[in-house]
């Protein structure tokens, strides 16, 4: 019998069964893909989740961010451009990236068995018992990693399908000098999709193109990533284009049940302006392990603290995002050009993606830029270009 199973091999998995096994306790984690495997994702490493992370990934980083463009779909306005000394982000690709995670997981003790998907999860007083293609497991606990749309959520009744927006994105490949040109810089444009963004990461060999809407309504999100890679004279087939769920954070939620608690993008915790999963997964993966050994320790399963502390620690913060992000996107215009006439605005924003601000910075900002209603009004109606 295992102390823990975690559901899951990626980031917010792998990092409670490390911080689980270098504490002693007996950690099975299951995953229904062979590893390593792609993985449909930005592959942003913030600044904020670098912090959380105790891995060296160095290896695995494809290229490391200082300076951000930012610019308005179909528009000739020049991109408003932000340099910072610190990292804002790293890029890596996710196969690489959770490999290594996953292996820091097996040499800190845990055991992993992936291209096995859980089937059936029964919550007994006792504890849990997990049945997949492979076999029975029992364990004092199960933590579910296994992403937006995982069996852990769904058979458990925590799954919140009306959470979610919707990302896409290719790997394109480009010449040599058109990957120079992207070294260290990333791109995001505003605009289209609706309630959303698009964006281009470069990597070692290639560049990550894509676009993502955190609305439920995105009828028209393939056509506007048409136009954005056209917009860069890249071409792609259909076939190349991959398709992922955004579940986003800030609501009124349960993360957890005696004996179960949900992590990362299962638990619904990307971020509602950005999208980014990565800094709450790894933070939730932290925090899930130390609820385990605490309840391993004293031996009230109730998982009670589990709950209070997501909400203290990342979801406080992802409601101020959302709120935020409800402002930001019913008025775009109006924070280009913000970001356009006000430093403090675009340096702030960053330097909460490098994990030195939280949403409350921001939004205090934000009220006091906005305030006057006659300014605001103006600036909707002004032509960007």
């Amino acid at each position: 019998m295992y102390d823990s199973i975690v559901v899951g091999a990626g980031p917010a998995g792998t990092i409670a069964a490390s911080k689980l096994a270098n504490a002693g306790a007996r950690v099975l984690v299951l995953e229904r893909h062979a590893l390593p495997r792609y993985k449909a994702c930005a592959g942003a490493v913030s600044g904020r989740a670098a912090s959380f992370l105790t891995t060296d990934f160095s290896s695995v980083v494809e290229d490391t961010i200082h300076r951000v463009k930012v610019c308005w779909a179909n528009s000739n306005a020049a991109p408003v451009e932000y340099t910072s000394k610190m990292p804002i982000a790293y890029l890596v690709m996710r196969s690489r990236f959770d490999e290594l995670l996953t292996n820091t997981a097996v040499c800190a003790g845990a055991t992993i068995h992936d291209g096995e998907r859980v089937q059936a999860i029964s919550i007994e007083p006792w504890g849990v018992q997990v049945q997949t293609t492979h076999s029975t497991y029992k364990a004092a606990t199960v933590i579910g990693a296994d992403g937006a749309t995982g069996v852990v959520a769904r058979q458990t009744d925590l799954y919140v399908p009306q959470s979610s927006g919707v990302a896409l994105e290719i790997e394109a490949p480009v010449s040599p000098q058109q990957l120079a040109k992207w070294q260290n810089t990333v791109l995001i444009s505003y605009g289209a999709p609706r309630h959303g963004y698009a964006w281009v990461f470069p990597k070692s060999e290639h560049v990550s193109i894509g676009t993502g809407t955190f609305s439920p309504r995105h009828r028209d999100i393939v056509k506007d990533f048409s136009a954005f890679t056209d917009s860069l004279e890249i071409t792609w087939q259909r076939q190349d284009l991959k398709a992922h769920p955004i579940p986003l954070g800030g609501r009124d939620r349960e993360f957890c049940r005696p004996r179960l608690l949900l992590v990362g993008d299962a638990a619904g915790l990307a971020d509602p302006l950005s999208g980014e999963g990565i800094a709450h997964a790894v933070h939730s993966g932290k925090l899930a392990a130390d609820s385990v050994l605490a309840a391993l320790a004293t031996g009230d399963f109730s998982m009670d603290n589990y709950q209070a502390i997501i909400e203290k620690e990342i979801n406080s913060d992802l409601r101020m995002a959302k709120q935020l992000s409800s402002t930001f996107y019913a008025l775009p215009k109006v924070f280009f050009h913000l970001f356009k006439t006000n430093q403090q605005m675009l340096r702030w924003y960053f330097e909460l993606v490098q994990g030195h601000r939280n949403y409350q910075d921001v939004w205090d900002l934000v009220k006091r830029l906005l305030a006057p209603q006659a300014l605001l009004n103006r600036h909707q109606s002004e032509p960007l270009n």
